[in-house]
């Protein structure tokens, strides 16, 4: 269906400007609305080239609603259509009442990730808030693994909720056999556009050795920026904050309470996905070490 620098009828082979459910050129089907995300995608495919669903074409009048907007205004519409009271887009709007200390008394965001000084804590927690809500919600599970190794991450059944948010950008990589580090890390660097590229040194080298290289980081933005932005563009259904606020930490704390030593590790492994993130940035060389 793609080629060259845009879309091509697979039936006469001639140019497309523009998705569409029939070739402008022959007539002939080539594309339907995907009903998960409205989107227009390859309608030979069994899922979605998008968002992964099943496929499964949206009824006529839903997909008037979507027809001749931008792709980022698509998502949001139908974000808006699908949207859950996920748990990042709640700490990320009301982040205070999840790092609440006074006292003796303390949230359990700030008895894992500490006080809130920086952007640091607040990413970690996003995350976090994130895991427990598919977890909780019967999306996801974290599956240990063998003594001393990683937890997998693994799908029980398929996100129905916003596509644009750490819900379910984590979902998306759940049963296809990453660890849920894995997983984090993959999320964190689509979300940053994560890039770097190796620059050669100009001058010559002594004789024996190889001319110098600097390693420069061209991502987007950084790692932190990139995950909180995601939680505070997160789409939330009409709700009363206290209530909201109330139901959300319910679901993190039931998650630490039904397993704390998995909770405090996975909190642990967020810190340290980010920290090397951080890194990264202050030493780009790094890049070229890992493993992925």
């Amino acid at each position: 269906m793609e080629g060259g620098e845009g879309l091509t009828c697979r039936h006469c082979g001639r140019p497309i400007a523009v998705p569409a459910s029939r070739c402008p050129w022959c007539g002939r089907k080539i594309m339907v609305v995907c009903a998960a995300c409205k989107q227009y995608t390859d309608d030979t495919l069994p899922a979605c080239q998008h968002c992964g669903a099943p496929l499964r074409p949206a009824p006529r009048e839903e997909i008037k609603r979507f027809i001749g907007v931008p792709p980022e205004v698509a998502d949001l519409l139908a974000d808006r259509e699908r949207a859950h009271l996920i748990a990042s887009g709640v700490v990320a709007q009301y982040l205070p009442e999840f790092f609440f200390e006074k006292g003796t008394r303390r949230t359990v965001l700030v008895d894992l990730f500490g006080r809130l000084e920086d952007r640091r804590q607040e990413a970690a927690a996003l995350l976090f808030a994130a895991v427990a809500y598919l977890v909780e919600h019967g999306y996801c599970r974290l599956e240990p693994l063998a003594e001393g190794e990683e937890m997998g991450w693994e799908e029980v059944r398929r996100w129905d909720g916003q596509v644009r948010s750490l819900e379910g950008q984590l979902a998306r990589h759940a049963g296809v056999g990453l660890t849920i580090a894995e997983a984090l890390d993959r999320v964190i660097r689509e979300e940053m556009g994560f890039a770097f590229e190796v620059v050669k040194s100009r001058g010559v080298g002594l004789p024996g050795t190889s001319r110098g290289a600097s390693v420069r980081n061209t991502s987007d933005r950084s790692a932190l920026l990139a995950v909180v932005e995601m939680g505070r563009r997160a789409v939330l259904p009409e709700h009363d904050r206290n209530p909201a606020c109330a139901e959300t930490y319910r679901v993190i704390l039931s998650f630490v309470q039904a397993a704390p030593r998995q909770a405090r590790s996975l909190a642990q492994t967020i810190l340290d996905v980010l920290e090397w993130f951080r890194q990264f940035e202050q030493n780009p060389s790094l890049a070229l070490s890992r493993r992925t």
